[in-house]
């Protein structure tokens, strides 16, 4: 229990991740095209970044065909007290 709320703080830690953590959860759910939009990063730095989010368990993403769509795991968040309305 420890290391996945440890993962989840590194995780959030990063200003560009709760960032895009931001964006989810005032929209639900997200476009991986949409992020990529807001955010001038490289693909790859961006991929990394949902990388670490989704291996977190901050972010849940499901695969349209060649759509990804983002959204926040609230149920993992609130089982370690994370409100995630207050981030």
């Amino acid at each position: 229990m420890a290391e996945e709320l440890e993962k989840i703080f590194q995780a959030l830690g990063n200003k560009t991740r709760l960032d895009i953590v931001k964006l989810i959860l005032a929209k639900k759910e997200v476009s991986c095209q949409e992020i990529m939009k807001r955010f001038p990063l490289s693909q790859p730095t961006m991929s990394h970044h949902f990388g670490l989010l989704i291996d977190s368990g901050v972010l849940d993403v499901t695969k349209d065909g060649v759509r990804h769509y983002y959204r926040v795991d609230n149920r993992k968040l609130k089982s370690f007290g994370i409100n995630v309305h207050k981030i």
